[in-house]
């Protein structure tokens, strides 16, 4: 094997990711993908000839599950939209998110979370950090994630990036979040529909050869995971005063 082939052997089990999302409060959700090497703290400038929205382009979908992207407003960086058909209670999708214990579980190359700042019931500041593969240095992620229930019964999540709320550390490269939001659906008693957008900047100098489909296969296992796990976690018994579910027809 040559050294580029070892060197995409290796990339394919690593992402540079945000939960919430992310996927996150929350999917500390949540990977990213730089299209070329990027100097280390360097300002992500707005591109003005992708300042227009460009359409989504199907990258693989199933019965499920489906990952779209396409270019965003900043320079070198696409914007993803993840979209699956889940079996939990609305409830039971936000306390499974909230369980940073379990979230190395399911987020793909994912090491730990901690919640910084606890806000609110419903808000709150935390950390999640990704492990490192060479040559690519581990990294972290500070997000500040807020969820809410419209009328309809839909919840929103919204973060935003708070890296500036604990200080960086020369174990982590320090992501940023540019953009992250969730949209949940109840679509029937049990069955929920998510569908998250999001754009992060992996900072650093990331290898071209960290490609953009290596990290959407890396989102592709988290989806996958989460789509497996979800249905058959202890929080599915579980019901939150905050949340009203779908009555029982």
């Amino acid at each position: 094997m040559d050294k580029a082939g070892k060197l995409s052997k290796q990339a394919k089990n690593f992402i540079v990711t945000i939960l919430l999302v992310v996927f996150s409060v929350l999917f500390g959700l949540y990977s990213s993908v730089s299209l070329a090497s990027k100097n280390n703290n360097a300002l992500v400038s707005i591109n003005a000839d992708t300042a227009q929205q460009k359409p989504w382009q199907l990258w693989r979908t199933n019965e499920a599950l489906k990952i779209s992207y396409r270019a965003s407003e900043y320079d070198d960086l696409i914007e993803i939209k993840a979209q699956a058909q889940l079996t939990s209670s609305l409830g039971g999708f936000i306390y499974f998110i909230e369980d940073l214990s379990n979230i190395a579980n399911w987020l793909d190359n994912a090491k730990s979370a901690e919640i910084i700042s606890q806000i609110s019931n419903n808000e709150n500041i935390f950390i999640t950090r990704f492990k490192g593969l060479w040559p690519v240095a581990a990294r972290d992620m500070v997000v500040h994630s807020r969820y809410w229930q419209n009328p309809d019964l839909s919840l929103e999540i919204a973060v935003t990036d708070a890296g500036e709320t604990i200080k960086k550390t020369n174990q982590a490269i320090r992501m940023q979040v540019l953009k992250a939001h969730w949209t949940i659906v109840p679509t029937t008693l049990g069955q929920i529909d998510i569908s998250y957008l999001f754009i992060v900047d992996p900072a650093g100098n990331i290898p071209q050869w960290l490609t953009k489909t290596m990290t959407l296969r890396s989102i592709w296992t988290t989806l996958d995971n989460l789509s497996k796990q979800l249905p058959e976690s202890k929080w599915q018994q579980q019901r939150r005063a905050d949340i009203e579910e779908l009555p029982v027809q």
